[in-house]
This record gives C-alpha cells, sequence and structure tokens, in this order.
C-alpha cells in the first residue's frame, strides 16, 4: 500500500524502457486511482493507447479518456 512508491518505481522503468506497455497501464491506473492525478494518468493511457491500439483494455482506457477529459 505505497502507491507514491510503486509510481516512482514504474517512472524509473520508463526511463529505461520508454515503451514498456505494462509500466504506463499500471502508471495510469496508479494515477487515477490511487493518488488522484487525473493528468498524469491521462499521459500514460494515451501512451498504452499509441503503442498498442488494440490492447485488451484499450476500451474501459477510451471509455475512462472520455469520462475525464482535461
Amino acid at each position: 500500500d505505497f502507491p507514491r512508491d510503486a509510481a516512482n518505481e514504474l517512472e524509473r522503468i520508463l526511463d529505461a524502457s520508454a515503451s514498456d506497455i505494462r509500466a504506463h497501464l499500471t502508471l495510469g491506473n496508479l494515477y487515477a486511482e490511487r493518488l488522484g492525478e487525473v493528468a498524469r494518468a491521462r499521459t500514460h493511457y494515451q501512451r498504452v493507447l499509441e503503442l498498442a491500439p488494440s490492447h485488451s483494455q484499450a476500451g474501459a482506457i477510451r471509455y475512462w479518456l472520455v469520462s475525464h477529459p482535461q
């Protein structure tokens, strides 16, 4: 139950591998659900869709993005 620490570690992973879809998705989830940082969540969710438009969570991500405009 240390979402901020988890987010920091995932950001470090992305520093080494900017195209890691799982890290982007997990960060999007952390920022959206646990940390309340909508802008950061949007950035990572959008990156998931850029990297994998047909990702299994793409529909849910698109719905979230529409439900949480900038």
